[in-house]
């Protein structure tokens, strides 16, 4: 018999939990002791969000003190986090308050009574420690799972009421989102992308006639067109760019670290009163001056510096390890200006390419794209049948646009397949850790592991309750990485969709290996041995066994809500990335900007499922070991906070990559599956008792397959009401936007308010209506021009009336207001490159096109207060959705301005190559440090960060 007893393994649990809940305790201490100290050091880490961004989107700035940022936090109007971080942001928040509500009620209501009926007046068993409080206890007296019947029962329904009452709270706040003026105004509120484009309606008239239908009509129509040859020529310019900048920045670096080693030189020898035999044009009184004269600037100077073998050189072989060695620069020079001729000439043959399959119509109203998004296209299956609302142009995956309808579905199902075989794969290193986690259970059976169970206390507890949930953190922390290229396999052609992908899969992965394949794993190791010597026993052994598996969840919950929470807040990952970037990556002017200027984001697509994860732990084990639900309540409240924090003072969120919320109603959903697997789990234990106690357990096993029935059928419910409004713009809405804006038009043309009559006929989509409506959305950047002129930070510039005419005819819906053209903010794009957009406006003009270079970028002023990112969106650019290959023009290499001048040698010789480049906004100090004050020069600069 083993010397270590199941009674000891029992025994031990009491210790595993105490030792798991010291040590992350002890962590959550110095972790937040660390964040309150370097808080008040490190404000580029920590509140980036009080002075980076434009002043309409920073934070309020934390009142100093150790502790007096926690109230602060907490009565921030979490409303605030809408404007600053978007929709996503506010709904992950409310959906951690959900559940520390949901958490609260349980922990009041289990706690006051059925830790007293696991606990008191139970005698004879052989629990010990923790398990006392857990259903376990009361194998015994089974009339006593009554009471968790009825506790189930209760807490199952106040879930489904809040969750009603949040799916409520959801739409309504995507709603208001989606109609705001400050995402209804953008382009993407109005872009549909159709993708499985037929043949017959690949080209621009027969798109603007199918059409024809949308309220308010059609503004622009981009057709995605073959351009893989071009694309290949576009990123290797790219990244011959970066390569030429970083060896142009290499190159200053040594130049200025070669004239520091002169200096020090020259100082030395000026102190031993010794005369400088390298330098012979100085005059004889620079000798006894203890500063180096600096030349002129010149390319012999520079080469004096750094000789020609010192100079940046590469291989052009694989991976550059093998082939012929060349210097870097000369060879990007000559590469760059080759791409450069290849590229021009692709974009001239694109007109002639066919079409991918894929369209971006751009609507004049928001309703009309939503209309357009879920009609029913085409009279052939499959043929744009997938229609995407709410498309940025940053967001566009453009590889997976240019497959067919089967394709798509082929590489669909061969996702799904490997996503089933990770899934099945993946068990086998999951089912270890949950071994690990009853080592006791181990020992008892398995004498050869009878010196680890033997070791001095703190050892077994940290193998057992520290190392399992660490080690299942870090197995699944590379997890996400492999989904995301499963998801992008699949063809989906947004960022943000394989965002929401990903969350699905690894939610999957999490339930199935990080709960239940744990929870039967450690159920199963503790009774194989009593199953092995007792065999007709083992159904009872089973079912007393598997809620055991809590304890592993205990500390695995202590974990994540004191230690996880604390990591949150003091970001030692980021912290330390931050200085690695600065100290040996921030070596080029864009590299410098990204380390200075550039603030960190959450995917909420991997943050989520983990959150989740804790919630399905918590509301299974509410009922099994009400212990729980007291640790859910703290790591939740903790988390709360952490995250509260960061989504107001540290985290900027692309706006590109904005869902408007809809991963809340994923994690709703979350709850639901975690209400399914505690009925399903208490069934099963219930029908397992059968033959110790047959009527409570026949009894409270249809109680609880009737709650499954009963949550099922709400579930149902929740989605067939929620689901169609959740996601596109409801009718009703749509229209009484429309008529609000007419009325605010009439009051502001005619100083009177709009009435509309009840009696009459009102039809909001008459060219008359919503031509008033659209010339309101026109002029723009004029009036930001007079703010800015009225502020004295620019000039007014005479470039000719940009103000529509005032009247714009409709027909039909096909045709739309002609409007004249009127500065866009620039991406970089050449005016003379070709575009596959067009508007009725544009295809009335001339087809020939002026082409103009800018010799020097256009840097706004730092205005921060003038400039709203919103009224400029809504201007879209004619090239927004082609592929950047199509009309981006070439990045300009970017160097330092050094103390030696020679920056602006090097930015000669590259322009006369034929290569744009700058040293505006970019310093290199004496000891080789890259500073900038902006961003690119060739990205227009708006301001918002203080310099």
């Amino acid at each position: 018999m083993s010397a270590v007893s199941s009674s000891s393994a029992n025994k031990s649990t009491s210790q595993t939990f105490i030792t798991a809940l010291v040590t992350n305790a002890g962590l959550l201490l110095i972790e937040v002791g660390a964040f309150t100290i370097l808080k008040q050091r490190l404000g580029r880490i920590y509140t980036p969000r009080t002075y980076l961004p434009p002043p309409e989107k920073r934070s309020n700035e934390l009142p100093k003190g150790p502790w007096r940022w926690i109230p602060a936090t907490l009565f921030t109007p979490s409303r605030d986090i809408i404007h600053k971080n978007g929709l996503d942001a506010y709904m992950f928040l409310r959906y951690l308050r959900l559940v520390l509500i949901i958490f609260t009620v349980f922990w009041i209501l289990t706690w006051a009574s059925l830790l007293a009926v696991d606990y008191v007046g139970i005698t004879g068993t052989s629990n010990d420690g923790l398990t006392r409080f857990e259903w376990g206890n009361v194998a015994s007296q089974p009339n006593r799972y009554a009471a968790h019947i009825g506790v189930a029962w209760i807490l199952t329904f106040f879930v489904l009421f809040m969750i009603r009452r949040e799916m409520l709270h959801f739409v309504h706040m995507r709603h208001q989102f989606l109609i705001s003026k400050g995402h209804s105004r953008l382009a993407q509120a109005r872009t549909v992308l159709i993708t499985t484009l037929p043949d017959e309606l690949a080209n621009e008239h027969d798109l603007r006639l199918f059409a024809s239908f949308v309220p308010g009509g059609i503004h622009r129509v981009w057709i995605y067109r073959d351009s893989k040859s071009l694309n290949k020529s576009f990123e290797k310019r790219q990244k011959a760019c970066l390569k030429l900048e970083s060896a142009e920045s290499a190159l200053l670096r040594k130049a200025t670290k070669a004239w520091n080693t002169r200096e020090k030189s020259h100082r030395k020898q000026v102190k031993k009163g010794r005369k400088v035999k390298d330098v012979e044009k100085v005059q004889d009184l620079s000798l006894f001056s203890e500063n180096l004269p600096t030349p002129t600037p010149s390319r012999e100077f520079l080469d004096d510096l750094v000789p020609a073998t010192e100079r940046p050189r590469h291989r052009l072989g694989f991976l550059g390890l093998f082939g012929k060695k060349v210097d870097t620069i000369d060879w990007c020079k000559i590469e760059i200006a080759k791409l450069n001729k290849e590229i021009d000439e692709g974009r001239n043959e694109l007109s002639e390419s066919k079409s991918l399959g894929s369209a971006f119509i751009e609507c004049n109203l928001q309703l009309g794209a939503h209309v357009l998004a879920q009609c029913v296209s085409y009279h052939e299956p499959l043929a744009m049948s997938d229609k995407y609302i709410e498309v940025a142009p940053k967001d566009m995956i453009w590889s997976n646009l240019d497959d067919g309808a089967y394709a798509m579905r082929t590489r669909f199902v061969i996702s799904i397949i490997l996503t089933v075989a990770l899934l099945i794969g993946w068990a086998f290193p999951v089912a270890f850790i949950g071994s690990l986690s009853n080592l006791q259970g181990l020992c008892s059976k398995l004498p050869w592991l009878e010196w680890v169970c033997k070791a001095p206390l703190p050892v077994p507890g940290i193998i057992q309750g520290v190392i399992p949930p660490v080690l299942l953190a870090l197995l699944m922390i590379v997890l996400p990485i492999i989904l995301r290229l499963l998801a992008w396999y699949e063809c989906i052609p947004r960022y943000s969709l394989v965002s929401l992908s990903v969350y699905k899969r690894y939610y999957a992965f999490l339930v199935i290996h990080g709960f239940l394949i744990v929870t039967l794993s450690s159920a199963i190791t503790s009774t194989i041995a009593a199953i092995i010597n007792t065999p007709t026993q083992a159904v009872e052994q089973l079912s007393s066994r598997l809620p055991d598996a809590s304890i592993f969840f205990l500390t695995y919950m202590a974990t994540q809500g004191l230690a996880g929470a604390a990591s949150a807040l003091i970001q030692l990952g980021p912290l330390v990335i931050h200085f690695v970037k600065k100290w040996f990556l921030g070596r080029t002017p864009r590299q410098a900007y990204s380390v200075t200027f550039m603030m960190p984001s959450v995917d909420f697509g991997t943050v989520l499922p983990r959150m989740s994860l804790l919630a399905t732990i918590g509301i299974v084990y509410s009922v099994l070991a009400p212990l729980i639900n007291g640790l859910a309540v703290l790591a939740f409240a903790l988390l709360y906070l952490s995250w509260k924090f960061l989504l107001t003072q540290v985290f900027d969120q692309p706006d590109e990559v904005e869902t408007g919320g809809l991963y809340f109603p994923l994690a709703i959903s979350n709850l639901f599956v975690a209400l399914y697997i505690e009925h399903i789990a208490l069934a099963c234990l219930f029908f397992l008792n059968i033959p110790v106690a047959p009527k409570i357990s026949i009894a409270g096993g249809v109680c609880m397959i009737a709650l499954l029935v009963i949550t099922v059928l709400f579930h149902l419910l929740i989605y067939n009401a929620f689901s169609p409004i959740s996601e596109y713009l409801p009718m009703s809405l749509a229209t009484k936007w429309m008529v609000d804006r007419y009325r605010e038009v009439n009051k502001v043309n005619s100083g009177t308010v709009g009435q509309v009559n009840k009696d009459e006929d009102f039809d909001l989509f008459s060219r008359d209506r919503i031509s008033t409506v659209l010339r309101q959305r026109i002029p723009i950047l004029p009036e930001i021009e007079d703010r800015l002129a009225q502020a004295g930070k620019v000039a007014q510039r005479s470039s000719g009336d940009h103000r529509p005419s005032d009247e714009h005819p409709l027909n039909g819906g096909v045709t739309e207001p002609t409007r004249s053209s009127s500065p866009q903010p620039s991406v970089g794009g050449n005016p003379s490159a070709h575009s596959t957009a067009i508007s009725v406006s544009e295809s009335n003009k001339s087809d020939e096109v002026q082409q103009t270079t800018r010799e020097v970028p256009e840097m706004r002023p730092t205005a921060p207060g003038l400039y709203n990112a919103a009224d400029l969106d809504d201007q879209l650019d004619e090239h927004a959705f082609d592929h950047p290959s199509t009309y981006v023009d070439q990045p300009w290499i970017w160097l330092p301005k050094d103390t030696l001048g020679l920056s602006e040698l090097l930015v000669g010789e590259l322009k006369e190559n034929g290569v744009q480049s700058s040293d505006m906004g970019a310093l290199m100090d004496q000891r080789a440090t890259v500073e900038v004050s902006r961003n690119p020069p060739d990205e227009q600069w708006w301001g918002g960060q203080n310099e």
